[in-house]
């Protein structure tokens, strides 16, 4: 398999494995990728992957930056990939590092919702309270602890930056987990020794 094109080169860690995508820059266009955070937009990487990659494949991370949308895939105890990016799709050579298996870290590609993409760029703007809020990076992986699968996303706006939110797989409940860690924090504060309510903090 080729490398892609697009000038990527990151390493995202998969429980006691990580994984590498390397890719020597060149003349790959990145016009247009504003519209990967859009439904519509996110629609045609999602469409032009599951071509290429068939129904029944399995993911292991999907991540939407200004570079393009980028498709980590399990393929036995190996890892595939795809980059879409200036409108066209582009093979992607993945390396697994370190020691560990894939299993409990993937998930059917048919669980990635694209009209998730409108509702977390809704979502991110109304808990950032702020009308220039912007996404700037969007991941769906499984969580290392917990094994759940959801949206981890970083935005920008009102004059900051590093903002971090989490989503549902749909989309839905948008929430940020400093605000969700402070708010638990004050309900221990406010609970003192009542078990009861210290119990109701961490539901």
């Amino acid at each position: 398999m080729k490398a892609s094109k697009w000038g990527f080169f990151g390493c995202t860690a998969l429980s006691a494995l990580a994984l590498a995508a390397c890719g020597s820059s060149g003349g790959t266009s990145t016009n247009g990728n504003a519209d990967l955070f859009t439904t519509a937009g996110f629609q045609k990487a999602y469409d032009a992957v599951t071509e290429k990659a068939g129904e029944n494949a399995q993911a292991l991370q999907v991540q939407i930056t200004e570079g393009g949308a980028d498709f980590k895939l399990r393929s036995g105890e190996q890892a595939t990939g795809f980059v879409y990016t200036g409108g066209d799709l582009h093979d992607e050579q993945v390396e697994l590092v370190g020691s560990g298996s894939l299993d409990g870290q993937d998930y059917p590609f048919s669980e990635i919702d694209p009209a998730a993409i409108d509702r977390i760029v809704s979502g991110v703007k109304e808990e950032a309270g702020v009308s220039d809020a912007k996404v700037t990076v969007m991941t769906l992986e499984k969580g290392p602890v917990d094994g759940q699968l959801k949206w981890t996303i970083n935005a920008e706006g009102g004059g900051r930056t590093g903002l971090v939110y989490n989503a549902e797989p749909d989309g839905s409940n948008v929430s940020s987990p400093v605000a969700e860690a402070s708010d638990i924090a004050e309900c221990i504060q406010r609970a003192g020794t009542d078990v009861d309510k210290l119990r109701a903090c961490n539901p």
